[in-house]
């Protein structure tokens, strides 16, 4: 018997629950090449490891994903080959696990299903301010949303001891950057002129 090895299962579950049905190989290799984008950089973390540190990164570990579930189910390789969609994403998370394959985000550290259209006045990088990186990334036929923001410096005041703004650190127009569009999905970084203002990190 051929076990599946715990932390490639794990990242071509989430490739295949968060891809869309079509089972694209460049959308179901850049998910994964995202995720793994992130861990890479966060300190190199495991698949497991990123999901604790954050566990809203994506929604199908909470159990809501048919095809996410399915996936993890499996427990030999030879199961694979009985459906041509999960063996797909098995194959894109060896290659990226293994950096055998290029990537396809372009350097992504998240991304967007099509929840993004459905539910874009409340979404999160709705309300943030978002751009697209090109418009070939727009495959939902959305507005982009910028939010002109200024961020100042903290300092304290030296008679009251209360911290204090001060003069303008920096400013941005949006916090999300689109790096490019696969089947359904949208991948995404953080703008450079949020990080600049901000001092955030690129991956958190």
């Amino acid at each position: 018997m051929s076990v599946l090895d715990p932390q490639t299962k794990l990242l071509a579950a989430i490739a295949y629950g968060e891809a869309s049905p079509a089972n694209l190989k460049d959308e179901l290799t850049g998910i994964a090449h995202t995720v793994m984008n992130r861990c890479r950089i966060w300190g190199n973390k495991t698949v497991e490891q990123l999901i604790a540190a954050d566990p809203n990164y994506t929604y199908v570990v909470q159990g809501k994903s048919k095809r996410f579930n399915n996936f993890m189910e499996i427990c030999e390789i030879k199961q694979l080959t009985k459906d041509s969609g999960k063996l797909l994403a098995w194959e894109s998370a060896q290659e990226v696990l293994a950096n055998s394959i290029s990537d396809p985000s372009h350097g992504a550290f998240w991304w967007d299903g099509v929840d993004f259209s459905t539910n874009f006045s409340r979404h999160p990088k709705v309300i943030d301010g978002f751009k697209f990186g090109s418009p070939d990334h727009n495959i939902f036929g959305v507005k982009e949303q910028l939010r002109k923001t200024k961020i100042y410096w903290i300092i304290k005041n030296k008679n009251t001891g209360k911290e204090v703004t001060s003069k303008v650190r920096g400013e941005y127009t949006c916090v999300w950057l689109s790096t490019a569009a696969i089947g359904k999905t949208i991948f995404w970084k953080h703008s450079p002129e949020y990080l600049a203002a901000t001092g955030c990190k690129e991956y958190r």
